[in-house]
């Protein structure tokens, strides 16, 4: 029986090691498949994180543009500083999370969140692709203003450079 929640792939086919590479990358398999999903469906009933839709759009993206264009993606992207986040010339991954095109992002933005006298900025990203709709967070930010820029940028410009090579 088939396991339609999994990053399922052949492990036996000429691309086995490219679709290994991407799910170890992002632990689909080991977010995603068998007893573990019971368990966070569960806890996605108390938590939610909106765990499917990842899983959905890498699915959709490693099938629509080929494991050869993510894995190549993959292997050649740049690590930002101080995160998880990996930019390629095409995606964007979050080592352990997800990964999406940068063309189907519509707006790249800060948010803070204030609790008490503590603030906290974000960057995220709304994407619109035919997985869906959603708001990802990328990134924590510096509460110092010019580092928060700097590293916003570091994000927004390959984004909209991406864009703009689309049209």
């Amino acid at each position: 029986m088939k396991n339609n929640d999994a990053f399922s792939y052949e492990k036996t086919g000429a691309n086995a090691d490219k679709y290994a590479e991407i799910d170890k990358f992002l632990q689909l398999n080991a977010r995603f498949s068998g007893g573990i999903r019971k368990l966070k469906n569960y806890l996605g009933s108390i938590i939610n994180r909106g765990g499917g839709s990842m899983l959905e759009r890498a699915k959709n993206i490693v099938n629509n543009d080929g494991v050869e264009s993510v894995y190549d993606d993959l292997m050649h992207c740049t690590r930002i500083d101080r995160c998880d986040v990996y930019i390629g010339s095409k995606y964007i991954f979050r080592q352990g999370m997800f990964l999406f095109r940068m063309s189907d992002v519509s707006k790249c933005y800060i948010i803070d969140e204030t609790q008490g006298d503590d603030t906290e900025y974000h960057c995220v990203a709304d994407i619109s692709d035919e997985t869906g709709t959603d708001t990802l967070e990328l990134r924590k930010l510096s509460v110092i203003k010019v580092q928060r820029q700097q590293q916003f940028e570091m994000i927004s410009k390959p984004i909209e450079a991406a864009k703009k090579k689309q049209k």
